[in-house]
């Protein structure tokens, strides 16, 4: 029962002391697609926001260690992300950002005019942002593909292949100390 105590004990003072941040943040999208005849933005049939929860880790006082879990919300773009990424606050309020994220697009056939692919899509990301609070910052980030694929089908009679290009977000994240 002490060992147990003193575990507890340790770990309280170790999880404060390394300076944990638990979160979320949530924004909007605009993904940039290709197509056999040029390139172009996603049309898509509904806002393009996601969310993550997100847990952060400060090693040092300007460097943080992120990862995320959570969804994107959008027919054309729906499912599961999941990822990591480094934080560097090089000038008092700005931070860059770089890192990796999947998205896992669930797949499905929603009318005769517009089929989505069922894959995953590895992702670098890079961003700029800037703390407004403590507990607030607003973010911009880019994402680039680590392969090309195909995330939807459109047409009526021959669906052209739309393939994922890049993506711009922007986010709101809070965070507090745990």
């Amino acid at each position: 029962m002490k060992k147990i105590t003193l575990l507890m004990l340790f770990s309280c003072i170790a999880v404060s002391a390394q300076n944990l941040k638990l979160g979320f943040d949530f924004g909007i999208s605009q993904i940039r697609i290709s197509f056999p005849n040029g390139s172009g933005i996603l049309s898509v049939s509904n806002p393009p926001y996601y969310y993550h929860l997100v847990l952060s880790y400060n090693i040092i006082e300007y460097f943080s260690f992120q990862g995320k879990i959570g969804r994107s919300r959008v027919t054309e773009f729906l499912g599961w992300e999941y990822g990591v990424n480094g934080k560097y606050k090089f000038y008092k309020p700005l931070y860059v950002e770089c890192g990796y994220l999947i998205h896992s697009n669930q797949g499905g056939y929603y009318s005769n005019q517009l089929v989505v692919a069922t894959t995953n899509i590895g992702m670098i990301q890079l961003g700029i942002g800037v703390d407004i609070f403590d507990f607030l910052s607003i973010g911009v980030n880019y994402y680039v593909p680590t392969s090309k694929k195909v995330i939807v089908w459109r047409g009526l009679f021959d669906k052209q292949p739309q393939t994922f290009e890049s993506m711009i977000r922007l986010g709101f994240n809070f965070g507090w100390d745990l």
